[in-house]
């Protein structure tokens, strides 16, 4: 299925999040040793759920996409609901926002959308330049 958590673990990492930071901020109800090897895909057993709220605030999440996650990992269960990977954690951000601000967020994720359309559309293409001939 896939390596959700040792993922998001990763993916902070890259961000420079330190594993000193996460185990900071998941109050050390793991370590720093943990962090490391989880981002190296060492930890066999799943965290407990009495954890999923101190992970949460380490790896900048929900406590339900925690749950996805560990879901995820540790038992190759994913939600039915088709939204990408790289989309899971923006959804449960969107959802605490206000509903007055869903016009300003649809027309961003349209300027991005625009954007990727453009950038795929051009890459490939060869760029020819013409030479205007002297007169």
């Amino acid at each position: 299925m896939g390596h959700a958590f040792s993922n998001r673990v990763t993916e902070l990492n890259k961000r420079g999040k330190t594993y000193q930071r996460m185990a900071a901020d998941c109050d050390f109800k793991r370590s720093v040793t943990w962090w490391n090897k989880m981002y190296w895909l060492e930890i066999k057993d799943p965290p407990e759920p009495a954890l999923f709220p101190h992970l949460a605030k380490a790896l900048e999440v929900s406590e339900r996409r925690v749950a996805e996650m560990v879901a995820e990992q540790w038992c190759g269960v994913r939600p039915d609901d088709e939204v990408p990977e790289h989309l899971r954690n923006i959804v449960q951000l969107l959802r605490g926002i206000d509903p007055g601000d869903v016009p300003a967020v649809e027309t961003l994720v349209n300027l991005l959308v625009s954007k990727h359309v453009a950038e795929k559309a051009t890459r490939g293409r060869k760029i020819v330049r013409v030479k205007a001939k002297d007169a």
